[in-house]
């Protein structure tokens, strides 16, 4: 076991570098050492030391050493070190159960997943047209897509609510005549 005295853990809590550096070439390969013995990987075992180690350069200002409780700091390290390994390992474990999960379903996507697509790629095409100017865009966006009040968007924009309604029909059927396009141009024609 490797003895740690107070001048280390007062350097550590002081924000010293050599003495961090000092004690990362001494603990980080003693942690790791350990994490892999317990079966963790390598590259695991490498990023949970990282992560103890930041999580201690967090706690180490305010760690106070008790000389009657020997082992302590070890304790407080390798218990940093178990948590920090088995937050990673439930991670993993979540992620293995999404990538199960995705596997064993069929990546299709719904109707309403196609008719949200449909619309959204309708709404890319009108509003790339340079025909449609910007004043125009933001007032369908705000007052449509963003549900903002007619009278607000029309005031901030200067224009009146009666434009403001016939700017947002006109667009409505240029969306309308370009969905019908996507779909009319899909490959399986829906």
């Amino acid at each position: 076991m490797l003895e740690t005295t107070e001048t280390l853990l007062k350097g550590l809590a002081e924000g010293d570098q050599n003495r961090w550096t000092r004690f990362y070439r001494d603990y980080a390969p003693w942690i790791e050492g350990v994490l892999c013995k317990r079966g963790l990987s390598h590259q695991d075992a490498e990023e949970i030391v990282h992560d103890t180690l930041v999580a201690l350069v967090g706690i180490m200002p305010t760690y106070r050493y008790d000389r009657t409780h020997k082992g302590a700091f070890h304790s407080l390290l390798f218990k940093i070190a178990q948590n920090k390994a088995i937050d990673r390992l439930r991670k993993n474990a979540a992620e293995a159960e999404r990538l199960a999960a995705f596997a064993r379903e069929p990546l299709a996507p719904t109707e309403a997943d196609w008719r949200l697509e449909t619309l959204n790629m309708a709404l890319r095409r009108v509003f790339a047209d340079p025909a449609i100017g910007e004043t125009a865009k933001i007032a369908f966006r705000r007052h449509v897509q963003l549900a903002e009040p007619a009278e607000t968007v029309a005031s901030e924009l200067g224009i009146t609510v009666n434009n403001l309604y016939q700017i947002k029909s006109r667009i409505k059927k240029r969306i309308a005549a370009e969905m019908r396009s996507v779909r009319e141009n899909s490959p399986d024609g829906e």
